[in-house]
């Protein structure tokens, strides 16, 4: 029975110091309360495919759908009320949500406050309360009932590679509350200045604790080894669980067919000049012959165009990205369409040609998954009725022997 309860905690210890999930989620609350204990809160990264990310586990449980040019600021178990205030990034699109607990009867739209929508002060900066009720100046998000953040999200899309971006200055009852990190370099190379979390120190924080323990404890290999075979276990168990998830909301709710049906995004009571996503989700199949998705690269009516950003990213189904993916400025292949339409297709292959006038995402790791083309800015409903996307199955010219 001691012996079991041991493989029990180093299980739990392993995957704990392998996944910043505990942290962000566990610790964080504890880090506002006693931060000379647990140490001073911080902003993290959700972001994979990159050196610094913070692991798959996390990435999945808390998405959904990060997209691989979509650089996110994470806080977590923030006490309300609180304000936070600063320069807007170098970006395309920005914005800020909280994911508020007890929130009562509000919605996400009600949580979410992007670029277009903040009153900036002659300086050019942004100040943000999330609290019950509304400050004389600056933004608002109104948190109902809830006391505490379990999320506070800071996103930014289409940041110049390199360029830096300060996180905001974070204020409880007037007092600025001391961050771990204050300075993020956004970009396609390095995404932290301060303290890191990527995979080298997690796997530091691995060996330093089970080789101390088993300094002090030689004999104790079998449940060390046990240990570290189950926090494995509970990592695959947690990216199951996400994909199981996934699968009965797209394929069980939805009842999305792969590579018949695209999911679009549900009209809001008030898109104009809202600064809002639209995510058309679809189910792909390219296991005996390739995937194509069409879209709409521009649309412009009368001189303006509609909607301010576009991409194209494929998941698995535990919500995690693929390495590639097209944003509207690495879409080849453009052609016109009708009605002041630029059209681009991408083909979604397990066997890619590698041909650079074509738009391909080597599927093959996941030959069945999710599809997602966003637009950001969609300038009224219509928009989206306008620009849905189309699949289509096109025969395999190259198969593999």
């Amino acid at each position: 029975m001691a012996q079991s309860g041991a493989v029990t905690a180093l299980s739990l210890g392993n995957f704990a110091c392998h996944s910043s999930l505990f942290d962000l989620l566990f610790v964080s609350k504890l880090r506002y309360k006693l931060p000379s204990i647990f140490g001073k809160p911080k902003w993290i990264s959700n972001i994979t495919g990159t050196p610094s990310c913070v692991d798959d586990v996390t990435t999945a449980m808390i998405g959904p759908f990060p997209e691989l040019n979509d650089f996110n600021a994470i806080t977590a178990m923030v006490p309300l009320p609180v304000t936070l205030s600063g320069l807007p990034p170098d970006a395309r699109y920005w914005s800020i949500q909280a994911f508020l607990k007890d929130g009562g009867e509000m919605v996400a739209g009600d949580q979410i406050v992007c670029d277009q929508e903040f009153e900036l002060d002659a300086d050019g900066r942004y100040t943000l309360t999330i609290g019950p009720e509304k400050p004389t100046t600056g933004s608002w998000i109104n948190s109902g009932k809830a006391t505490v953040a379990k999320m506070i999200v800071i996103r930014a899309f289409m940041v110049p590679g390199g360029k830096g971006w300060r996180a905001p200055v974070l204020s409880r009852n007037n007092s600025p509350v001391a961050m771990v990190e204050t300075e993020r370099v956004c970009g396609r190379v390095a995404l932290w200045r301060a303290e890191t979390s990527g995979p080298m120190q997690r796997l530091k924080k691995l060996i330093s604790m089970n080789g101390l323990l088993l300094l002090a404890y030689p004999e104790s290999t079998r449940v060390l080894l046990a240990g570290a075979f189950g926090a494995t276990l509970i990592r695959k168990y947690l990216l199951r669980k996400t994909a199981k998830k996934l699968k009965g909301m797209l394929l069980g709710i939805r009842k999305l067919k792969a590579n018949v049906d695209v999911s679009r995004p549900a009209a809001r009571a008030s898109l104009g000049g809202s600064a809002k996503h639209a995510y058309f989700t679809m189910i792909y199949d390219a296991r005996e012959n390739d995937v194509v998705i069409g879209g709409v690269h521009k649309y412009v009516i009368k001189g303006k165009e509609q909607f301010r950003y576009t991409s194209t990213t494929i998941y698995e189904f535990t919500s995690l990205p693929l390495a590639g993916y097209f944003d509207d400025t690495s879409l080849v292949g453009i052609t016109k369409g009708k009605k002041g339409k630029d059209m681009f297709e991408v083909v979604l292959t397990t066997n890619p040609t590698y041909d650079k006038g074509l738009n391909e995402i080597d599927v093959s790791k996941q030959p069945v998954g999710v599809a997602v083309v966003r637009l950001v800015y969609p300038e009224e409903d219509s928009t989206l009725d306008d620009c849905k996307p189309t699949l289509k199955v096109v025969e395999r010219k190259n198969k593999r022997d």
